[in-house]
């Protein structure tokens, strides 16, 4: 199956933040649910889903492509969402979508501000650690400099934008899935992104 296809059916998920959203593309067209949930997002995002699909009227079984907000981010919430969209591709016979949560911020950025050009973002991982990652503002989209690094928070420059500024959303999600449709894995790929270091276990 092709999956350049500007018309697929693809269905979004974002949970990586105390956010909740989630967002269906079918036939051009965008139908989307988000709501702040936060520790909730195991409580609703099915409900929310299966919401989407009758608003749209869409067989799930049409669903051709799950893209989800891959992280990093929260632990638990880039799992929820990691672990629904494998779920969804295996039964619906879809392939999956990970999407940098990075990515994510910055094209949020890009859409909310004028700001274009270079642009650090950081986001914390535990106490004293953050991600941060480099992307260039482009007046048509996002480019990734430099991905997601972990970094003690007394080395994080103070010009950093704080990815709790941006909207983290399943649309956004969506819209750059669309740009790299052509990747879509097996739901095997439903892994979410891993930065070196970032477990707080250390080997004896």
């Amino acid at each position: 199956m092709a999956f350049m296809d500007t018309t697929a059916n693809v269905l979004a998920i974002e949970t990586t933040t105390e956010v909740c959203s989630v967002a269906l593309a079918s036939s051009g067209h965008w139908f989307e649910d988000t709501r702040f949930a936060p520790r909730l997002h195991n409580r609703y995002l099915l409900a929310m889903i299966d919401g989407l699909l009758e608003a749209a009227s869409l067989d799930r079984r049409a669903v051709q492509v799950v893209a989800f907000g891959g992280g990093p981010g929260s632990f638990t919430g880039v799992r929820i969402g990691a672990a629904v969209a494998q779920g969804i591709a295996l039964a619906v016979d879809a392939r999956v979508l990970p999407v940098a949560s990075s990515a994510v911020a910055a094209e949020s950025l890009r859409r909310s501000t004028r700001r274009r050009g270079a642009v650090s973002l950081s986001r914390t991982s535990r106490p004293g650690w953050s991600y941060v990652a480099r992307y260039e503002l482009l007046d048509e989209g996002v480019r990734c400099l430099e991905f997601d690094e972990l970094v003690g928070d007394a080395d994080v420059d103070e010009c950093v934008v704080d990815v709790a500024r941006c909207v983290m959303s399943a649309r956004i999600v969506g819209d750059l899935a669309f740009a790299s449709l052509a990747s879509a894995g097996e739901p095997a790929a439903a892994a979410p992104f891993y930065v070196e270091g970032d477990s707080p276990w250390q080997p004896n």
